[in-house]
């Protein structure tokens, strides 16, 4: 299927799901619709659903040669810092920002404890925090997939979170989370 016809179909259905919230909000429907769709968990659910639909192929997948060696970025920092809820991490240099599985966008913007702030909710329920960040390649509520460039780091520091089931993961914690990613 063809990007925009895609486009339309989510853009459609997040309109039906507004409207009928605000439908039930008036009290013209009795069925609630919002007790269901309120996090981004339901709403990867409902891109996933969505993906089942149209059909979601990797026609636009090309082959390439590489070396077979993976490199984990966030796993070869030179120190870190309890900060907040999470961390702050040096490098040797700034580098991009990567997802580290397939997910779903769900804020970018700025925040006082993080500044630049790009949060990931990945498929498999962990939500990611990336601040001190330089610039953006990746809209809010936008899907991603494993390797996609999220941000890009401005300064060799970045500030990490990672939201585990609702809970927050502590800081030490955090440094084998990070060398367990396979990014």
């Amino acid at each position: 299927m063809k990007w925009k016809t895609k486009w339309i179909i989510a853009v459609l259905m997040a309109i039906g799901v507004f409207t009928y919230a605000k439908m039930e909000e008036m009290g013209v429907v009795s069925k609630p619709i919002t007790q269901y769709v309120t996090t981004g968990k339901d709403f990867i659910v409902m891109k996933k659903w969505v993906s089942s639909i149209i059909g979601d192929s990797n026609e636009d997948t090309i082959a390439v040669s590489a070396s077979s060696e993976e490199d984990i970025p966030f796993a070869l920092y030179e120190s870190m810092q309890p900060y907040k809820d999470g961390v702050i991490v040096s490098y040797m240099n700034a580098m991009p920002i990567t997802a580290q599985g397939d997910g779903l966008v769900v804020f970018t913007g700025s925040t006082r404890q993080s500044g630049k702030t790009v949060t990931v909710l990945y498929d498999d329920g962990d939500e990611v925090t990336y601040g001190f960040v330089g610039s953006f390649k990746k809209l809010p509520y936008s899907t991603v997939k494993k390797g996609d460039t999220l941000a890009l780091m401005n300064e060799e520091a970045i500030y990490l979170k990672v939201k585990r089931e609702g809970i927050v993961l502590e800081a030490s914690v955090l440094a084998t989370y990070f060398s367990d990613t396979k990014q």
